[in-house]
């Protein structure tokens, strides 16, 4: 490996560039360019990231499409309710979403959302109206103009932590006899974390909505304030560098669906090791 011109590098976001997004959408400068000669590869080791997100996150996952019929004059009606950022367990979030749904103004409808610690489920019932919690499958069939193209694309919603499953339906399928229930609740939030790379990437992986910049799958392995150490490295997560010329390289913290997880200031690092086939 003589014809390395480095063997680690130590990235540690205290010291990303000052351009730079975010801890977790980040660049790093090299303190001179590298050129990696033919068959050189690299591996990402040794990572160090906090867990300090939150259950919802603003403009993440905080909304919550419904739909509901005016128990008064029959209308069908469709909101969103906003679920404020912050770290809750089942029974904070149901009460949360009982204080949203009072706040929407559904006629005269009174409703009530309550945690069943044995299911880890939350079931939303409501005193007049039939309505439904809509998934985000339901949404990409809605034709309601109170739901544009953009929400349809990219809802926003808590539906991963409700986990709603089953056929995209619009029809108003809950009632004061047939309350609304949800999946297993996955207060995690993120199961899996994948750091990206635009400028190390390449067609060695493939990702799960098919993208190339995935440089390594990282699992969530500790509880909300604690870090994730990930030490292993095998076979497998060797990927190519051949001939690439390193000088600043850009760096992103993402979940499966490819948006960037916050980390609230906290600071990751990692280090990358370079080989030769």
């Amino acid at each position: 490996m003589s014809g390395l011109p480095i063997r680690k590098l130590y990235v540690d976001t205290k010291f990303k560039t000052a351009d730079s997004t975010s801890n977790s959408d980040f660049k790093f400068q090299l303190p001179r360019s590298a050129f990696m000669p033919v068959d050189s590869t690299f591996v990402i080791d040794e990572i160090n990231i906090p867990y300090s997100w939150n259950t919802v996150e603003k403009d993440i996952n905080d909304q919550m499409y419904i739909g509901w019929t005016s128990p008064s004059t029959g209308i069908r009606s469709h909101d969103a309710i906003t679920i404020p950022p912050k770290r809750y367990d089942g029974a904070g979030l149901a009460s949360q979403i009982q204080t949203s749904l009072g706040a929407i103004g559904a006629g005269s409808a009174s409703w009530t959302a309550t945690y069943d610690y044995t299911l880890n489920n939350i079931t939303i019932s409501s005193g007049n109206p039939t309505f439904k919690v809509f998934s985000d499958g339901d949404l990409k069939i809605l034709t309601t103009t109170g739901y544009t193209d953009a929400v349809r694309q990219n809802p926003k919603s808590i539906n991963d932590i409700i986990q709603i499953e089953g056929v995209a339906t619009t029809a108003l399928t809950s009632s004061p006899s047939t309350p609304f229930i949800t999946g297993f609740l996955n207060l995690l939030n993120y199961q899996d974390l994948y750091l990206t790379s635009a400028s190390m990437g390449s067609f060695d992986s493939q990702g799960p909505r098919g993208e190339s910049t995935i440089i390594r799958k990282i699992c969530v392995n500790s509880a909300w304030g604690f870090s994730i150490i990930d030490k292993l490295s095998l076979g497998s997560d060797v990927m190519s560098c051949s001939k690439l010329s390193l000088s600043t390289i850009d760096f992103q913290l993402r979940d499966v669906r490819g948006r960037i997880v916050p980390l609230h200031g906290a600071h990751m690092s990692f280090v990358i090791k370079f080989g030769v086939e």
